[in-house]
């Protein structure tokens, strides 16, 4: 199995509406791929975090990156392994991060966007947001029935900290 992080800048801010279709879209795609994800974005700047096997996810980061749509694409993580996927409960979801009240109840406290700025090209840092908020999603799944048709799994048991 094959763990890639990236960190991407959008061009134009989408509205929630659209990253949400593209999350959609993207989940059916990554089901029938076989791959797992998860995306964060917070004032323009994306985390994502692609698993699956290296020949399908290979040729989707590349795809990805190419995207228009965002620039400064900076890859994080490239990693082999040959366990589970950490976040294989998506096939793919979307997580906004532009809530304070997601920062207080994931993290804490709430961060600025020059700090997250900032701390956003370390691979440690962006593997802590993803992970944090991936669980925060699955919490929510739990409980919201429309997302199930991005599910593709059961909700995992995922060390964070």
């Amino acid at each position: 199995m094959l763990t890639i992080i990236y960190r991407s800048e959008a061009i134009d801010r989408l509205p929630y509406s659209a990253l949400a279709d593209i999350c959609l879209f993207s989940a059916r795609k990554n089901r029938e791929l076989g791959v797992t994800g998860f995306l964060v974005e917070f004032e323009g700047i994306f985390l994502q975090v692609l698993e699956g096997e290296a020949e399908v996810v290979e040729p989707l980061y590349t795809r990805i990156a190419a995207d228009p749509r965002h620039r400064n694409v900076q890859l994080l993580l490239r990693e082999h392994s040959a366990g589970q996927p950490n976040f294989g409960f998506w096939a793919m979801n979307f997580g906004p991060l532009d809530t304070p009240t997601f920062w207080q109840a994931v993290f804490g406290s709430p961060v600025r966007v020059e700090e997250f700025r900032r701390r956003s090209h370390d691979a440690g840092f962006a593997l802590d947001v993803l992970a944090r908020a991936y669980m925060h999603a699955c919490i929510l799944a739990d409980i919201d029935p429309a997302t199930r048709d991005l599910v593709r799994g059961t909700i995992p048991s995922f060390p964070v900290g």
